[in-house]
């Protein structure tokens, strides 16, 4: 029975990619699944398809969503020349403090996107992201569109300094090979969860996230949309993680749209401030990525699914 036959019933699988290579999905096995999503007569949904599938349009027939989270530049070189081939298209979530000069040469080789975020925290080299111009490029040619990934995507402290030893994360560069003074504190993502205030010496009120999420947010948003010239409503939490005081700054920062990489069926009825997403790893092979594809075009199959994975 042809694959396509299973595919795009009642759920729309949202894939999230990073990096293409490097420590992300091999540039082989990426290509062989947007070959065999495009061969399987899959469509890639635009946002606003999206939308409408949320609200309750069916399905005309197999179909998924294709998103890579950062904005890194193997984007531009790798998969676009791709989704051209294929008649396939994107969406980009875009940090914007990560985007690179225009007037600064990219990254040479494979991206390996811890590298990258450690490199940017310590010296605010950005030669892994797409620079302005290539964003806008991809955006004019209709192969991706863009969201945000937030203004900074960074970490912030949770409480005083106090770990005897520094994780081994990009975000604790700083203290493990910058040079910062003092124990490290507990680090989490900034939109996840309410920030330590040093000056201070407490944790800020849910007004105060409030504020401090809903000006990254719509900095965020008003940068890119600046940049490209088209409106810019989606955005997708860095690491996944959000916080209720987080959706409802985004809400109130014209954001409308809004992709977590949490699991589950994106149906009909799914709420559009709470999108699942289906994260897609390197040491997965073909037969994963059909399967996943499968269980995901069926709500039914991707709720139970989920359920026994949680």
């Amino acid at each position: 029975m042809p694959w396509a036959e299973w595919l795009g019933r009642s759920s729309v699988p949202v894939l999230c990619y990073h990096n293409i290579g490097g420590n992300g999905v091999p540039l082989a096995a990426f290509t062989q699944q947007m070959r065999w999503l495009a061969a399987s007569g899959v469509r890639a949904l635009t946002l606003a398809e999206l939308r409408r599938v949320l609200a309750g349009e069916p399905l005309p027939g197999p179909a998924v969503c294709l998103t890579f989270d950062d904005g890194f530049c193997d984007l531009y070189t790798r998969v676009a020349p791709l989704f051209a081939q294929l008649g396939l298209r994107g969406t980009v979530f875009v940090i914007n403090n990560r985007l690179r000069a225009d007037d600064t040469p990219c990254h040479q080789g494979e991206v390996v996107a811890d590298a990258a975020h450690r490199a940017f925290t310590l010296s605010g080299d950005r030669s892994a992201w797409l620079s302005g111009a290539e964003l806008r490029e991809l955006a004019d040619l209709e192969l991706f569109e863009v969201g945000s990934h937030s203004l900074t995507h960074a970490m912030g402290p949770l409480g005083p300094g106090e770990l005897a030893e520094i994780p081994d994360h990009w975000a604790y560069a700083p203290w493990r090979e910058g040079g910062r003074p003092g124990p490290a504190p507990r680090l989490a993502p900034e939109l996840a969860r309410p920030l330590w205030r040093e000056a201070e010496g407490r944790a800020e009120t849910e007004a105060e996230m409030h504020a401090r999420v809903r000006e990254n947010l719509a900095r965020s948003r008003q940068g890119l949309e600046d940049l490209l010239g088209r409106q810019v409503t989606a955005l997708a939490w860095p690491w996944g993680k959000a916080h209720p005081v987080a959706r409802r700054a985004a809400r109130d920062a014209g954001l409308d749209l809004l992709l977590t990489l949490r699991r589950g069926p994106v149906a009909a009825g799914t709420d559009p401030l709470d999108v699942p997403r289906l994260e897609v790893r390197r040491a997965k092979g073909p037969g994963w990525f059909r399967s996943r594809m499968i269980l995901h075009s069926r709500a039914g199959l991707a709720r139970a699914y989920c359920a026994l994975r949680l």
